[in-house]
């Protein structure tokens, strides 16, 4: 008896500090969204039931910041999300395990650089000087670092970096603490609508802005069949923007004023148009991820990078299987 009792309780501390037991292994698929306009694919697919109808068990969280799905899902406690090529990038060159499944969309025209509405501002040049806001390692921050500010012909040193959540920014601006920023949508219209802000240009003549969409490798091994009823359910979303950006709009907007965003229909219905679907890895998408790497190596980001045209951890095959099924093309 005391041989089957200490048994038991072996087991129960393996189970216990192993995390034998978790979320994933209950086939519950645990969802990152993004609250930035990148993330609304998931919140398509979770307001109009897409996932539903796959017959997916499911939890989606929402996060401010792509790199906190990213740490999320290299702690084990997040199965897909949304992260910049950067943070990917870093992340898989400092051997951290998260698995790249596909891109989510290209983002240049979602991404924009910001000043307070009665700055004299025109140009990135006429800011030289001031605290910019954004975060440290994103893409958006590798954009600005690596082709930004050199076609300005200036250096990072030129803008003291304010390292910020997504979120955060705005209220940078309008406080001081700031004199520009960069802003992803909703948020930048938002706060151009209520006169708190104005755009000075996107990043599309600078960089191919991407969001990678990721994924935990122990449950992609384990579970590939919760991808196949994300991705369905996922696609869906995609596809409604195509064929009905409006009703698209709708459901995102109605979202966003959930949560205290106070975004209106009447500009919502052109801010979902600036999400250009880009969601396959092809070699040019591997080549740029090197090309990315060799850059944060000269920023002191990283110190070596794999090649990333043939690391296993980058690996969109079920997504593009599904989308083969559905019969959908980007």
């Amino acid at each position: 008896m005391k041989k089957l009792l200490g048994l038991f309780l072996a087991v129960v501390m393996l189970v216990g500090f192993s995390g034998a037991i978790t979320t994933a292994d209950a086939a519950k698929l645990r969802i990152g969204a993004h609250r930035s306009l990148w993330g609304s694919f998931e919140v398509i697919a979770d307001r109009m039931g897409y996932w539903k109808a796959e017959g997916l068990d499911y939890k989606v969280g929402y996060y401010k910041q792509g790199k906190l799905m990213r740490n999320a899902i290299i702690q084990g406690n997040l199965d897909t999300g949304t992260t910049g090529f950067s943070p990917f990038t870093t992340a898989l060159s400092k051997g951290a395990k998260v698995q790249a499944i596909g891109v989510t969309a290209n983002i240049c025209a979602a991404v924009n650089i910001v000043v307070p509405v009665k700055s004299k501002a025109k140009s990135l040049a006429d800011v030289k000087g001031m605290v910019f806001a954004n975060k440290k390692g994103t893409s958006t921050d590798f954009a600005f670092q690596s082709y930004v500010i050199p076609a300005y012909g200036l250096k990072s040193k030129d803008f003291p970096l304010l390292s910020v959540r997504a979120t955060e920014r705005i209220a940078a601006l309008i406080s001081g603490n700031a004199g520009a920023a960069m802003v992803g949508e909703p948020q930048t219209t938002i706060a151009v609508q209520k006169g708190l802000v104005k755009r000075l240009e996107n990043l599309c003549k600078y960089d191919k802005t991407r969001m990678m969409h990721i994924g935990n490798p122990s449950t992609v091994k384990k579970h590939p069949d919760l991808y196949v009823k994300y991705f369905r359910g996922w696609i869906k979303s995609h596809m409604l923007l195509k064929s009905d950006p409006l009703k698209y709009a709708k459901v995102y907007t109605k979202a966003l004023n959930e949560v205290g965003d106070k975004a209106k229909l009447s500009y919502m219905k052109h801010v979902v148009k600036k999400l250009k679907t880009d969601f396959f890895i092809n070699m040019e998408t591997k080549n740029y991820l090197n090309d990315m790497a060799d850059k944060q190596v000269k920023l002191g980001w990283i110190k070596k990078h794999p090649d990333f045209t043939k690391i296993n951890l980058v690996d969109d095959s079920i997504l593009r299987k599904v989308a083969k099924e559905m019969n959908y093309s980007n």
